[in-house]
């Protein structure tokens, strides 16, 4: 029986923006994840090329993300700034990569205390507008203030853009910022990780020349963790699945004894068992890596496996994709397959460190052979695998 609850008696209870906004401060993002929700917004927005700036100068220290996208009008600055604009179960632009309309606000909180937004459209003016979540807390008011902390900024957008200013970042920095020598590596450091998560997280984008990122004037390149084009990189299985909506690619790694010494660096070859997993993109962005999603467990002979997963934004809900953009989960009909496939990159994988890559390399039918009959061995009787070299 449907209920006419209109005919009850109800009150209004809106949030206390103090305490709303500083919640938003607590959903786990880190400054890699951060950073990269805003520049998501800037692909979204158009944007080729996207600066990213910070300094080490006492209490003026800043981080600010800066792009040549179109800009927005003071309408959609104001939604922009809006927390909960846009509903993640409206249809989206197929080659939008948000959904909840919070990334820029609980990205940006979870870093700092002042978020500043200017932003230039084609032949208009420059707009601007400020949260500060000290003046929030102290009035208990959601107010969107109409101020720009540093003006300079404006003469640096050009003719259209839009620039996002951190300040106040009291989770990045405590205590002393001239003489505090550990804070100051400690923050430089994580700022390198930085560089390394946007070069993977984007290197699509990068790849095709769709986009430039810079940090503090550094060009990022691209870091393909699928090693493409490179001899002794193995591809196990390929499949469409979900009626063809989902790409999935099995590689498996080299031995690293068939990577030369100069080499490894840029293949992060220290780095392979925690790369080692699941890949999933939505719109050729990076959401999720080096995570088997609980079809496995990370382990020493299972290090040269990786699987590309991709997916368009409509299957976000599906998914389950989190706000931040960092965590997945198949449904009940997908995770089946991606599970049988795991295996058989797993046992690639398993072989070439068994053998050393050498053994495997020269007995790639020997190990063909093997392949298709475990894939065959788990119900699949009759299923060719498909093993070759890139």
């Amino acid at each position: 029986m449907t209920v006419d609850l209109s005919r009850f008696a109800a009150e209004d209870t809106p949030p206390k923006a103090g305490v709303m906004i500083n919640t938003f401060r607590a959903f786990g993002y880190d400054l890699r994840t951060a950073i990269a929700d805003i520049v998501d917004n800037s692909i979204s927005a158009g944007a080729h090329h996207v600066r990213i700036e910070y300094n080490w100068e006492g209490p003026d220290y800043f981080i600010s993300i800066r792009d040549d996208g179109h800009g927005m009008a003071l309408p959609e600055l104001i939604e922009a700034m809006t927390p909960g604009s846009k509903d993640p179960n409206d249809e989206r632009d197929p080659k939008d990569l948000g959904r909840f309309g919070l990334g820029l606000k609980t990205a940006s909180f979870s870093q700092c205390k002042q978020l500043t937004v200017i932003t230039k459209r084609k032949s208009q003016d420059i707009l601007h507008r400020c949260w500060d979540l000290d003046h929030v807390n102290a009035t208990g008011k959601w107010s969107l203030l109409d101020y720009n902390p540093d003006p300079k900024i404006e003469e640096n957008l050009g003719e259209h853009g839009t620039c996002i200013l951190w300040r106040k970042l009291d989770r990045l920095i405590t205590g002393s910022l001239e003489n505090n020598e550990v804070a100051r590596t400690a923050y430089f450091e994580e700022l390198r990780e930085v560089m390394k998560h946007l070069s993977l997280v984007f290197h699509r984008f990068i790849e095709r020349n769709e986009l430039v990122i810079e940090m503090n004037g550094n060009k990022l390149m691209p870091w393909d963790p699928f090693m493409k084009g490179s001899p002794g990189v193995l591809i196990p299985a390929e499949e469409l699945l979900d009626n063809g909506r989902i790409n999935v690619k099995c590689y498996t790694m080299p031995h690293i004894t068939h990577i030369p010494p100069a080499e490894r660096a840029d293949a992060r070859t220290d780095d392979w068992p925690d790369l080692q997993g699941f890949y999933v993109y939505r719109n050729n962005r990076l959401l999720l890596y080096g995570d088997w999603m609980g079809m496995g467990t990370r382990s020493e002979p299972n290090k040269n496996a990786r699987i590309m997963v991709d997916l368009p934004n409509s299957l976000d809900h599906e998914w389950q994709i989190d706000i931040k953009k960092s965590t997945a989960k198949p449904p009940a009909h997908i995770r089946k397959h991606l599970k049988r496939l795991a295996m058989v990159t797993r046992n690639t994988s398993t072989k070439i460190h068994k053998f050393r890559g050498n053994k495997v390399l020269l007995s790639a039918q020997r190990l063909f052979g093997d392949l298709q009959c475990d894939l065959e061995g788990n119900g699949r009787p009759g299923r060719k695998l498909q093993l070759y070299y890139q």
